[in-house]
This record gives structure tokens, C-alpha cells and sequence, in this order.
């Protein structure tokens, strides 16, 4: 996957109703109400909280208690179904896409 850029623009139309645009490199992808602009960063920093709490668990469960990896994933994939059905927007997580890559770790970090 070749990288690119997601980045955020801000607008008014011709009857000076403000607008968001998120693009990703030059390509407009979608344009959103300030409304929906606000939604959309909440939710990004809710998604944001999931990640840290998953990653916790993670680490908890492998590192404190011994479990291996695919225990704790279980457990993490319980705990999400449990986060969803209390509010979360969005999409249902899909377990198979619970998998640990290397794609977004950072240079150098310990596996």
C-alpha cells in the first residue's frame, strides 16, 4: 500500500454556508456540516480511546498474566462487542480484522 495523506480543509459556498473537506493526498473524499465535521473528530477520538484501551488489554493479559496472544485477542474481541453494544458508532468491529502487523508499528519497536 503506497502511502498517502489524509488531510482536512476548511470551506464556505457561494451563500456562505461553511463546509469540511477531508481529502486524501488532492483527492476531495466527502464534504461535511461543522456538525458533522464535530460527530466524525468525536468519534475519531473515541476510536482513539478504543485503540489505547485494546492495546492496554493487550499487553495486560499477554505481558501480567501470561496469556498468549490469541487468549488475549478473544478476550479483546469480547470486550469490544461490549463497547458496541453501549454506544458505539460506526460499523460493528470484525474479529478478523483484529490481527497484530507490523504495519503500524513504529521503527524499531519491540514485537
Amino acid at each position: 500500500m503506497k502511502d498517502r495523506t489524509l488531510w482536512h480543509q476548511s470551506g464556505v459556498n457561494k451563500n456562505g454556508e461553511p463546509f469540511i473537506q477531508l481529502l486524501v493526498d488532492d483527492e476531495v473524499i466527502c464534504q461535511l456540516t461543522p456538525e458533522e465535521a464535530r460527530d466524525h473528530a468525536k468519534n475519531m477520538l473515541e476510536a482513539t480511546e478504543a485503540s489505547e484501551q485494546d492495546a492496554f488489554m493487550l499487553s495486560f493479559f499477554r505481558d501480567k498474566l501470561g496469556s498468549d496472544a490469541q487468549a488475549a485477542m478473544r478476550i479483546i474481541v469480547e470486550f469490544r462487542k461490549w463497547r458496541e453494544a453501549r454506544g458505539k458508532k460506526g460499523p460493528v468491529s470484525d474479529a478478523r480484522e483484529f490481527v497484530r502487523t507490523d504495519k503500524h508499528e513504529k521503527p524499531g519497536a519491540a514485537s
